[in-house]
């Protein structure tokens, strides 16, 4: 019997208080949704200590590609 497959992957929900505010080397406007494996260790603990950003930790269906995942920036 196979096992089952995994169908999410860790993410982060950022919520910015005021539209392309700064941290962790990116610009965040409005809400966020992202794989905790486009950032980096330094950059995850910068955005979570950051009181201009409302984090979540959440888990991300696989599949779904943002643009800028896809390389759309």
């Amino acid at each position: 019997m196979a096992a089952a497959k995994k169908t999410t992957t860790p993410g982060l929900r950022v919520s910015s208080h005021k539209n392309g505010f700064r941290r962790g080397g990116r610009a965040w406007s409005g809400v966020t949704e992202l794989p905790v494996s486009v950032l980096t260790e330094e950059q995850i603990a910068q955005i979570k200590a950051e009181p201009m950003l409302t984090v979540v930790e959440i888990d991300l269906e696989i599949g779904a590609v943002t643009a800028e995942e896809d390389g759309d920036q």
